[in-house]
């Protein structure tokens, strides 16, 4: 067992941004077996996973987590990771104690806040966007993108407290995700008036529902891209989107990126 210093990780490092303001972003890969033993890490971390996966062991509980999944590290945790797949990538967002101070929110927030994983995902995406940018703006917007992501937590508070209609209704836009259903339709299956639904949706979900769809879209399209099984008319298509330029442009809103640079990542 040991402990890894800040910014240090056991894949090979390929990319470090570092902002000075308490956040740094470690791009890793995972091309070769690394030590598969118990260990950790100086700073609290959220992993986002690019490519392959692993399985993942912590004291209390393990699971297998693959290209999309998102994990959350308290400083000084003990995990360790077996039978990962080779090539592996991660996006690792590390975050000093200082600036958790200074944002007053805790690690147990953060954890809580990632919960909200669509949102927290593409949020991380655009803070590895703007790493590779790295202008004069890239520190402070990173600095903004985190603040934002450990602010979701409130709306899940709310969620986990709000009247049944809304877990139902949470069921029914999931189920239809490819789809574009208005109010009326929504309202007309849930036996409600479409005014409630308008009045309490951005109270519970943090956003319109119209993004709140776009989101669920644009989450579903990752998946179909890193499969390599559809072209991106297809997967437009596929996803609801009138026609592959409002796709792609839904996708760079939410993301930062291009689908064709999401591909080559």
């Amino acid at each position: 067992m040991y402990e890894l210093e800040k910014e240090k990780y056991l894949g090979n490092t390929k990319n470090i941004f570092n902002t000075s303001q308490g956040i740094a972003v470690v791009e890793t890969e995972y091309q070769n077996k690394v030590y598969e033993g118990w260990h950790s890490h100086n700073n609290a971390h959220i992993t986002l996973f690019l490519k392959g996966g692993t399985t993942e062991k912590r004291k209390k509980f393990s699971e297998t987590v693959g290209a999309g999944s998102l994990l959350f590290y308290h400083s000084d945790e003990l995990h360790l990771n077996q039978n990962t797949l080779f090539p592996s990538k991660n996006i690792n967002i590390e975050i000093e104690e200082t600036l958790i101070k200074e944002l007053q929110i805790s690690e147990a927030i953060i954890e809580k806040s990632i919960e909200n994983s669509t949102l927290t995902k593409f949020l991380i995406l655009k803070i590895f966007k703007e790493t590779l940018t790295a202008d004069t703006f890239s520190s402070d917007n990173i600095t903004m993108l985190f603040s934002q992501l450990s602010q979701t937590h409130h709306h899940l508070e709310r969620f986990e407290k709000s009247p049944y209609w809304v877990k139902s209704l949470t069921e029914l836009l999931n189920d239809c995700w490819n789809e574009n259903p208005n109010l009326k339709d929504l309202a007309n299956v849930l036996q409600l008036n479409p005014i409630t639904i308008s009045k309490h949706f951005p109270k519970y979900f943090g956003c319109t529902l119209g993004e709140y769809m776009r989101r669920i879209k644009i989450n579903r399209s990752i998946s179909l891209i890193q499969s390599n099984q559809s072209n991106l008319t297809e997967i437009s298509l596929e996803c609801g989107f009138a026609d592959q330029s409002h796709f792609i442009r839904t996708f760079k809103n939410q993301t930062g990126f291009l689908p064709k640079q999401f591909q080559k990542l």
